[in-house]
C-alpha cells in the first residue's frame, strides 16, 4: 500500500473547509473549551459563598471586662458582626419575640429555607470572661450537602475563634455543638453524591436517546406519516414523553438496585415516592430533549445540542459543585434546570427521609418546567415530508 502526501493533504483540506463552513460546529469547538475552563475555575477556585444561615441571640449581656475598658456590652454582638462580614454566609437575625425553636429547626433544609441556626445562650457575655465556665453553643445544621455545610462550619469556627482571641486570648472553654437536623456527619461521599448521580444518569440517558431518535424520525418522515393520520402534535409529543419516561423508570430501578446492593447507598425515605419523582423528572428531561431536537436540521446538529444541555446541568444543578460557589448570574441558570430540582428532592427523600410537604414547591416547579418544555416543543415542532 502506497501513501500519497498529496491525497492526505487534500482530505485534510476538505475536512477543514467543511468545518469552517459549519458555523455551529466551529462555534462549539471554540466556545466549549473556554466555557469549561471558566466553569471549572469558578467551581474549584472559589469558596462556597452567601450560604443562608440564621441566628437567634438570647444573650442578656453583662458588665464586660472593666479593666480593659469594655463595659456593659454583649460579646455576642461582636461575634454576629464578625460573622456578617464573612461572605461565605448570609446572616439573618431572628426576632426573640416570635422565635420558636421547633418551628425554626423544621425549616433547616437547604432546598427549603436555610442551612444552619445558631442559638447564642443567655449568659454568653458573662461566661466569656470566665474561662473556667464551659460555654456550649448549639448549632442546628443541614448536613445533606457536605460541601456547603463545610463552608458554613468553617466560617462559624474561624469567626468564634477570632472573637475569642480578641477578647480573652482563650477559646478552649467554648464548644460548638453541631446538631444535624438533616443529613448526618457519617455520610459518605457516595451517599451525598448519590441523588446527583441518579439524576445526572437519567438526564444523560434521556437526552442521548430522545435528541437523536426524535430528530431521526422527524427528518425521515416517520412522524409526518403519523401526523397525516389526524394525530395531533400534542398526541405525538405526549406519546414520546410517556414512552421514554417509562423507559427512564426502568433505568431508575436498575440504578437504585446497583446503588443499594453493591454500594450500600444511603436511602431512608419512601422509595415509591422517589420513583414517582424520578418519573416526573424524566418527563421534563424528555421534554427538554424534544425541544432541542426540533431546532436541528440533521442528526449531527441534534447531537451538537447535547453538550449545551449537559454542561450547564452538570455544573449549575448542585450535582458536583454547590450552586453557591458560582457568581449570582450563573446561579439564576439553576432555576430553569430540571436536574436542580430532581437533586434537591432526591436528596430530601434519600438522605433525610422527608415527605412531599418538605419539597412541594420544588416538585411543582419541576412539573411546570415539564409543561413549559412540551408547550415550546409543540410550538416549534415541524415534520418533514419524505
Amino acid at each position: 500500500m502506497s501513501f500519497s502526501l498529496r491525497r492526505i493533504i487534500a482530505i485534510t483540506r476538505k475536512n477543514l473547509q467543511t468545518l469552517l463552513h459549519d458555523k455551529r460546529t466551529l462555534g462549539l469547538l471554540i466556545m466549549m473549551p473556554i466555557l469549561m475552563m471558566f466553569l471549572f475555575g469558578f467551581a474549584f477556585g472559589q469558596p462556597v459563598r452567601h450560604v443562608p444561615i440564621k441566628i437567634v441571640n438570647l444573650d442578656e449581656g453583662g458588665e464586660g471586662i472593666p479593666f480593659l475598658g469594655i463595659n456593659d456590652t454583649k460579646f455576642s454582638e461582636i461575634f454576629i458582626e464578625s460573622l456578617e462580614a464573612d461572605d461565605r454566609v448570609d446572616v439573618k437575625l431572628l426576632n426573640l419575640d416570635t422565635f420558636n425553636l421547633s418551628k425554626e429547626t423544621s425549616k433547616i433544609y437547604g432546598g427549603n429555607d436555610y442551612y444552619a441556626l445558631i442559638v447564642i445562650p443567655i449568659n454568653f457575655t458573662e461566661d466569656m470572661v470566665n474561662i473556667s465556665i464551659h460555654i456550649q453553643i448549639p448549632i442546628y445544621i443541614d448536613g445533606s450537602d457536605p460541601q456547603t455545610i463545610g463552608s458554613v462550619i468553617a466560617a462559624i469556627s474561624e469567626t468564634i475563634g477570632k472573637v475569642m482571641n480578641e477578647i480573652s486570648g482563650e477559646e478552649s472553654h467554648i464548644a460548638l455543638d453541631y446538631i444535624y437536623v438533616a443529613g448526618s456527619p457519617d455520610l459518605r461521599p457516595i451517599d451525598s453524591l448519590g441523588p446527583g448521580i441518579l439524576s445526572f444518569a437519567l438526564f444523560l440517558f434521556m437526552i442521548l436517546t430522545v435528541t437523536g431518535g426524535f430528530t431521526k424520525e422527524r427528518l425521515t418522515g416517520t412522524l409526518y406519516r403519523v401526523k397525516v393520520t389526524s394525530t395531533s402534535k400534542w398526541e405525538v409529543m405526549l406519546g414520546y414523553l410517556l414512552g421514554n419516561s417509562l423507559i427512564a423508570l426502568v433505568q431508575s430501578v436498575l440504578l437504585l438496585v446497583i446503588s443499594i446492593f453493591f454500594f450500600q447507598i444511603h436511602i431512608v425515605g419512601n422509595i415509591l415516592l422517589l420513583f414517582f419523582v424520578l418519573f416526573i423528572y424524566a418527563m421534563s428531561c424528555v421534554g427538554l430533549g424534544i425541544l432541542a431536537s426540533t431546532f436541528a436540521q440533521n442528526e449531527l446538529q441534534a447531537f451538537q445540542f447535547i453538550p449545551l444541555l449537559l454542561i450547564p446541568s452538570m455544573f449549575f444543578s448542585g450535582f458536583i459543585f454547590p450552586i453557591n460557589a458560582f457568581p449570582v448570574i450563573f446561579q439564576y441558570i439553576s432555576y430553569i434546570l430540571p436536574m436542580t430540582y430532581s437533586i434537591r428532592i432526591s436528596r430530601a427523600i434519600m438522605i433525610n427521609g422527608f415527605g412531599i410537604d418538605m419539597f412541594f414547591m420544588d416538585f411543582l416547579v419541576m412539573l411546570l418546567l415539564t409543561f413549559l418544555f412540551m408547550l415550546l416543543a409543540v410550538l416549534a415542532f415541524k415534520t418533514k415530508k419524505k
